[in-house]
């Protein structure tokens, strides 16, 4: 019996030690047929040439982007020459990951159990404690606009049974191509975080169901990409981004958002024992523009 061909994209931004580690952790994995596309988002030195050295027999694809377009722009290039050559299933998976061998057998498997399975997501646990769930599939919060995870912090044997769920991380997401052809691809106007929320959304109000499998594991050494760069960065885009995903998605309960970011972020910066006045003029600046319609990468 033929396997559906699944695509595996791994976007990389100055992180080579963890794309080389996640490389190597995915060439050990006992699915039969599958690709990897690597998308370096214009790495700061020669990410792209180092890793067609030490894995161009194992990679299908080194594509490497004249700028960096952000996590939702950087993976639809990826998605896009993956339509264009024969996938069934996408699988985005972070290039700060290690997976189990039998994680997308596990996926692709659970896929096949109702036609409305749209997306799948599996058990992501913490790199640096394997024992502890980081996520286990979630749903999203209207309010708060966000996705947030099932399980953060639980232990596995909470979380083994198979669910359905609103929102799976962008960590680790198994697509099938005629969602993708339906729902279309990733906002770029988040151009980091929020992305994988405004997705899920989407593929649920297309008419699909999201899955997260249980049986299917893999590590994440969480914050590993951006916020090792800038420590505020994380709070600039997942304000302004949940302040755009209301707007977009929730515009009635929109005002209500705004009033519980403004005085959630408000109340936190000014509790921090450190960069107080730096993280305020953060906060600020997510506010402002998101007002002013700034979308994006920040400027």
């Amino acid at each position: 019996m033929m396997t559906p061909k699944v695509s595996i994209i791994i976007l990389n931004w100055n992180g080579l030690a963890d794309t080389i580690e996640c490389l190597e952790s995915l060439s050990k994995i006992d699915y039969p047929n599958y690709d990897v596309i690597v998308v370096d988002n214009n790495s700061y030195n020669d990410d792209a040439k180092i890793i067609h050295e030490r894995f161009g027999n194992f990679i299908k694809q080194i594509i490497t982007n004249k700028r960096n377009l952000g996590f939702s722009g950087g993976n639809n290039v990826g998605i896009q020459y993956a339509l264009q050559n024969g996938a069934t299933f996408i699988l985005l998976l972070n290039n700060d990951t290690i997976v189990e061998p039998n994680f997308l057998s596990e996926l692709v498997k659970k896929s096949t159990l109702s036609p409305t399975i749209g997306m799948l997501t599996p058990m992501i646990k913490y790199f640096s404690d394997k024992n502890l769930i980081w996520a286990a599939g979630g749903y999203i919060s209207k309010i708060r606009a966000s996705g947030f995870a099932f399980g953060n912090n639980k232990t596995e044997n909470l979380f083994e049974e198979d669910k359905y769920c609103t929102f799976g991380s962008g960590c680790c997401l198994l697509i099938n191509c005629d969602v993708i052809r339906k729902v279309g691809l990733l906002d770029e106007k988040y151009f980091l975080y929020l992305e994988d929320t405004d997705y899920s959304k989407r593929v649920i109000d297309s008419g699909y169901r999201i899955l997260y499998a249980g049986s299917s594991v893999i590590y994440h050494k969480v914050g590993a990409t951006t916020s090792s760069k800038d420590k505020l960065l994380p709070t600039y885009y997942s304000i302004r981004n949940r302040l755009y995903f209301a707007k977009k998605n929730f515009p009635l309960t929109y005002v209500l958002t705004i009033l519980y970011l403004m005085t959630a972020f408000i109340f936190k910066s000014l509790f921090r024992k450190r960069n107080k006045v730096k993280t305020i003029k953060v906060v600020y600046s997510a506010f402002s523009d998101h007002f002013k319609n700034r979308l994006g990468q920040k400027q």
